[in-house]
């Protein structure tokens, strides 16, 4: 019927029913095929669909009767559940569909009917449903509509994968689309070529390039291209499209395409007549008949290769046959010529040896047939025989059909030889060699391989007796073996054989002894001509030892430098890169570490534009790494990379990331910084005229800003203190850069060029003109790069600053002496003295200032700007320094002493320094005002010798001063001088001052003087100092005029205390101990309970202090424990907190003595013991066990040690008695 041919013409060929986006391409096929059908008469039964007209609704069961007309049970089955789940069922597909009878028999009707009918086989899920069906009517036919509904949401589900199934393979044939060589014409190619491409092509396509990318390391290539087709997932192939096979890759492929082409001979052998079919039948043609095509013409083919393949093998059995046959005969020429030559004894002029490299026997490549070689000589004398000439000549005639084949190689080489052999040279392939031989020698010829054999040895027993010697390797690695079998000739060879030998040696070697590796595996990558292989030795080169250690790594950094040197910067770029990339996760940190190096050695040999991004990217991750060495290591690669970007718009990225690692928590990172980065950033800022005004004015806002916090109540000293440290030290690295921008930028063009001209000597810079730099990158000399424009420059700076010239047009320098220095200077003036770390920060800051700017720019644009702020009027004295707001009481005094004055040891700065010291004692002492800043600068300065002599002339100035308040200052900053200078100062200038001080009128003076003292005691060994000292220390405990005075006697015991661990140990037994026992049996009985109290805690911390020196059981029995017993009882009754650590004192020290006691008993033990055993001495059996006791060391004795102790403890009992 022509509407049932039409409808399954449209269904089969046109609408796929596995298609699932197709559906309603169906359903309106169905609409047209049915009103085609109208003029038709239609069958009045009742299964045959109603004739509709043009106006008339089309029903859902003419619809259903067509579906299964035409077998379209799925669509028919679909349209049931639909209908069925929305509440209009019919009743045809209800029945239908319930009957497993239809399935059956359409299943038989399938097998045995026309390919032509699209045949569906049943699949277990309707297996499943008849058998749940049956089932039913067998067991209930209750709820038969509920269980069937269940049955064919499953039977509908089940249909669905079906689909997806069946739309994968149906995918593959409508997009290959391969048409039959039956039909195939000659403009097939063309046409295939200008079709456009499908997507299932263009996605595997995709899928192979980025597969051949990978392969050949172009990995940032390949991630460009996965991200210019985001649509597909590169990782899986199934993406490409379902049940499609994988294609091989892009290089077989191409190596193979004459593999893949149809050959064209082959092709027309197959037809059977003209192609009569017209385009009308091509295009209603059904897939079968173009399937039973393609498999009759790969059938053709099959067979047709099978026969050449027969035909091969035939001519390889008989090539064989003639091979073993011309194998007889030259072995047959070989002896008659030996035979011919024997007698003569002739030497040969040419002895022709064939390369191991030409002979299949030694070759790897057939190792499985081992080749007969073949060689002839021929004396000069001896002509060839006829008949081994006709031999040859024959011989040659026999030549394969085609030369190509590994089957007849051999052959034709053996040809090659005989005809070589017999006309007295070697004509074989390249790398063969000709060796004349020297008459009147030894003759060797290789014969079958081997050299000379007799005559009556066969050649298998030759290889026989060899093998014993020489046998394979029983081993199923092959490797080796086929190495050692084949010589490189050529240095690509040998490079190949590298590149396949080092990864199975490298495993082998020591770790302690890998990197002398690194030369190797190097040479063979940047030789090897594969991408693919050179990627494996860069990646073996990085995962060569496991942690590398410092040394390690720098051989390795050296490697890649020259590695990236020799290939240029585009495969460093592709090959390098990526290795670092791959590493920079490592769980190592020694192999992090070395990615991190790995990037700064790097960066001068890749593109700047991967300096600015992938690179930079690296550096910028592994600052964040948890181990502070990776991330030092980091600070110091960014410091290269930014020393090589042109790009500004990464200015403000560089200085977010150099303020990031100066904030670093570890302290080598922020050293890394400041000595590394920090200068190559600065270098950069130097080039974009950013220098003072963004980088160095950046951290000296956030200087200001923490000294302002600084100032805040309560806050944050340590942080504080630190913060401060941190941002001075680093604007001191920023020195050096400043000061050569200023002298870059200076006015100089004219005192340079007369420079030229004047100055041709040799020139050299004072060893202290400059301060000492922390790193070769804060030098100046290697930051202008050349010292005698360093000097000049320098000299018109010192004369540019001297005559104060126009500045206007030097706005570095106004920058430097406008906003610079006094914004450091209010700094100072906001920080008290007694942050001693922040002023000595500061200090040093100042330090580099002048020293590197040099004494005209410290005097003319330095020293006045302190002096200002320093010089306080008379009249505000007493209301600024009282109240801590005058600059002498705060950081600046210090500062501009030691910091500004102190920088260039100069005569005139000496008087300076020995004026404001004067007037700052005289002034803090007269105001009584904090003096931590007159203290810091004393101790400053005189941590130089130079200055101890000033010092002293400043103190001795002020010991006769009328105010005694300046007097008690004097007498405290001696205390600082009495350590740490000459002995002989200490006795001729020191102690006379403070003798003097401690005969002063006021008791505050004299108590002043007192850790002084006890200062010299603890630093000088000088007798004579010590004796003055020590009789000062008695007149101050014997005197009457100071015993009553309680403050000096509380100050007293707080020396003793202090100095009795470091003083010598007979002051401390006879004079120490003894005075501390007196006065706490003196404060025992005192009653007043505020001075008892005072004095009590004194006492205890100077036994808490003594108690840890060692003392004799006397000493401790006779000084320690009455003095302890006195305290317990002081204890008990005004600091009852503290009895309870002075009970346990006193217990220790008993213990101490009643074990020294039992030890004495069983001394005296041992004494009588021996006196018993003492006849028995002349028995040799008893003499080695003799003990020899002292018997002069009694307890009595011991006892008589003490007594000159004890009296001189009753004198001071005596005394203090009274």
């Amino acid at each position: 019927m022509l509407c049932k041919q039409k409808f399954s013409t449209i269904t089969m060929a046109d609408f796929n029913p596995f298609f699932e986006d197709e559906v309603g391409g169906i359903e309106d096929s169905i609409v047209a095929a049915v009103e085609e059908e109208k003029p038709r008469p239609t069958s009045k039964s009742e299964d045959s669909p109603k004739t509709v007209g043009p106006k008339e609704e089309l029903s859902y069961d003419s619809i259903a009767v067509k579906l299964l007309k035409d077998n379209l049970w799925l669509s028919a089955l679909e349209l049931h559940t639909e209908l069925t789940e929305n509440g209009r069922q019919l009743p045809r597909l209800r029945d239908y569909f319930s009957n497993p009878g239809n399935f059956e028999k359409q299943s038989t009707d399938a097998r045995g009917g026309s390919p032509q009918v699209g045949n569906l086989y049943r699949t277990s899920s309707e297996t499943t449903f008849d058998s749940l069906d049956l089932a039913r009517y067998s067991d209930d036919g209750n709820n038969q509509v509920d269980e069937r509904l269940t049955v064919l949401e499953f039977e509908l589900r089940k249909a669905r994968e079906t689909i997806k199934s069946l739309r994968a393979n149906l995918t593959e044939a409508a997009e290959s689309d391969i048409p039959s060589p039956v039909h195939s014409n000659t403009d097939m190619e063309g046409a295939v070529a200008e079709e456009a491409t499908k997507p299932l092509e263009r996605r595997a396509v995709n899928f192979l390039v980025n597969e051949y990318l990978m392969n050949n390391s172009y990995k940032l290539t390949s991630i460009t291209f996965a991200d210019e087709n985001e649509d597909q997932d590169f990782d899986d192939w199934d993406d490409v499209g379902l049940n499609t096979p994988h294609p091989p890759d892009l290089l077989h492929l191409y190596r193979d395409f004459s593999r893949h082409v149809i050959v064209k001979p082959e092709t027309k052998d197959v037809g059977c007549g003209e192609d009569t079919i017209d385009e009308e039948d091509e295009e209603e043609e059904q897939p079968e008949a173009v399937e039973a095509d393609l498999n009759m013409s790969i059938e053709q083919q099959r067979q047709h290769y099978e026969a050449e393949m027969e035909n091969l093998e035939r001519q390889v059995f008989q090539l064989r046959g003639e091979k073993a046959e011309l194998g007889m005969v030259v072995e047959k020429m070989e002896r008659e010529i030996q035979s011919l030559r024997a007698p003569k004894q002739s030497t040969p002029m040419v002895s022709p040896i064939t390369s191991p490299m030409k002979d299949p026997a030694l070759h790897p490549d057939h190792r499985g047939e081992r080749r007969e070689p073949i060689g002839q000589e021929m004396t000069q004398d001896t002509p060839p025989s006829s008949t081994s000439s006709n031999q040859v000549e024959a011989l040659r005639d026999i030549q394969p059909e085609e030369d190509g084949r590994e089957e007849e190689g051999d052959e034709v080489d053996g040809v090659d030889d005989i005809d070589g052999v017999v006309n007295g040279d070697v004509r074989g392939g390249e790398g063969q060699e000709e060796f004349r031989e020297v008459e009147g020698q030894t003759e060797e010829k290789m014969v079958d391989g081997y050299l000379t054999r007799r005559k009556n040895v066969s050649e298998a027993f030759q290889r026989a007796l060899l093998g014993t010697i020489v046998h394979p390797v029983e081993t199923t690695e092959t490797r080796l073996l086929e190495e050692v079998s084949h010589i490189a000739s050529s240095g690509q060879e040998v490079v190949e054989m590298l590149a396949r030998c080092l990864p199975h040696i490298i495993p082998n070697v020591l770790l302690a002894k890998r990197e002398e590796l690194v030369p190797l595996i190097l040479c063979t990558a940047s030789s090897h001509p594969e991408a693919r292989e050179r990627d494996q030795l860069l990646n073996l080169l990085f995962n060569l030892i496991k942690k590398p250690d410092e040394d390690q790594r720098q051989i390795i950094l050296s490697g890649c430098v020259a590695f990236a040197k020799h290939v240029g910067p585009t495969k460093a770029e592709s090959e390098l890169l990526p290795q670092c990339w791959e590493q920079i996760t490592h769980k190592y940190p020694e192999r992090r570490l070395l990615v991190a190096e790995s990037c700064g050695a790097l960066s001068p040999y890749l593109p700047k534009e991967i300096c600015s991004s992938l690179v930079l990217s690296m550096l910028q991750q592994m600052l964040e790494d948890r181990a502070e060495e990776i991330r030092g290591s980091a600070v110091k690669s960014l410091g290269l990379v930014f020393s090589l970007i042109d790009d500004t718009d990464k200015y403000n990225q560089g200085l977010d990331l150099l303020l990031k690692a100066l904030g670093d928590s570890s302290d080598s990172v922020v050293n890394a910084t400041q000595q590394v980065f920090l200068s190559a950033f600065a270098g950069w800022a130097q080039d974009l005229d950013r220098l003072e005004t963004n980088l160095i004015s950046t951290v000296l806002k956030r200087l200001e800003v923490t000294a302002i916090d600084l100032q805040r109540p309560k806050p944050d000293l340590l942080q504080g203190e630190r913060l401060i440290e941190h941002y001075a030290h680093t604007l001191q690295c920023l020195v050096p850069a400043l000061y050569a921008n200023i002298l870059k930028t200076g006015p100089f063009k004219e005192q340079m060029q007369n420079g030229v001209e004047e100055d041709n000597e040799e020139v050299e810079i004072e060893v202290t003109r400059f301060p000492k730099p922390l790193c070769a990158l804060h030098n100046l000399t290697v930051i202008m790069g050349d010292k005698r424009r360093l000097l000049k420059l320098m000299k018109a700076f010192d004369a540019f600053t001297i005559q104060e010239g126009e500045t206007e047009s030097w706005p570095s320098y106004n920058w430097l002496t406008n906003d610079y220095i006094p914004r450091l200077l209010e700094v100072v003036g906001r920080l008290d003295a007694s942050h001693t770390n922040c002023v000595r920060a500061l200090t040093k800051l100042f330090v580099h200032i002048c020293k590197t700017f040099g004494p005209a720019f410290t005097d003319t644009k330095v020293t006045p700007k302190f002096q200002a702020v320093l010089n306080v009027p008379k009249e505000q004295y007493h209301t600024l320094v009282r109240s801590g707001q005058s600059a002498i009481a705060k950081a600046t005094l210090p500062v501009f002493l030691c910091g500004v004055l102190g920088s260039h040891y100069r005569e005139d700065d000496r008087h300076q320094i020995s004026h404001y010291l004067q007037e700052a004692i005289v002034i803090l002492g007269q105001c009584q005002a904090p003096q931590d800043s007159i203290h810091l600068a004393f101790n400053d300065l005189h941590a130089n010798p130079t200055y101890h002599e000033l010092l002293l002339a400043a103190l001795w100035s002020c010991v006769v001063h009328t105010s005694s308040s300046v007097r008690i200052v004097t007498a405290r900053l001696f205390e600082l001088l009495a350590k740490g200078i000459n002995e002989s100062l200490v006795s001729s200038r020191v102690v006379p001052a403070l003798i003097t001080l401690s005969g002063d009128s006021d008791v505050s003076v004299r108590v002043a003087t007192i850790p002084a003292f006890g200062t010299i005691l603890e630093n000088t060994n000088q007798k004579e100092t010590l004796d003055r000292v020590y009789t000062q220390f008695q007149t101050f405990l014997d005197d009457t005029n100071y015993t009553q005075e309680h403050a000096l006697m509380v100050q007293v015991i707080h020396t003793l205390g202090k100095i009795g661990p470091n003083s010598e140990p007979k002051f401390r037994d006879e004079f120490i101990l003894p005075r501390l026992a007196a006065m706490a049996y003196t404060n025992s009985h005192s009653t007043n309970d505020a001075n008892r109290a005072e004095v009590a805690m004194a006492l205890f911390e100077a036994y808490s202090a003594i108690s840890c020196c060692f003392l004799s059981v006397d000493l401790i029995r006779d000084a320690m424990l009455p003095g302890l017993r006195c305290l317990r009882k002081d204890m008990e009754t005004v600091l009852p907190e503290h009895e309870g650590v002075v009970s346990s004192m006193i217990k220790d020290f008993e213990s101490k003595i009643q074990g020294k006691e039992r030890f004495l008993g069983t001394s005296e033990i041992n004494r009588t013991h021996s006196e018993d055993t003492s006849t028995r001495s002349s028995d040799p059996f008893y003499q080695p066990y003799m003990v020899s006791v002292n018997p002069n060391d009694s307890k009595a004795s011991a006892g008589n040690k003490t007594a000159p102790a004890r009296t001189m403890m009753g004198g001071i009992w005596g005394k203090w008695g009274k």
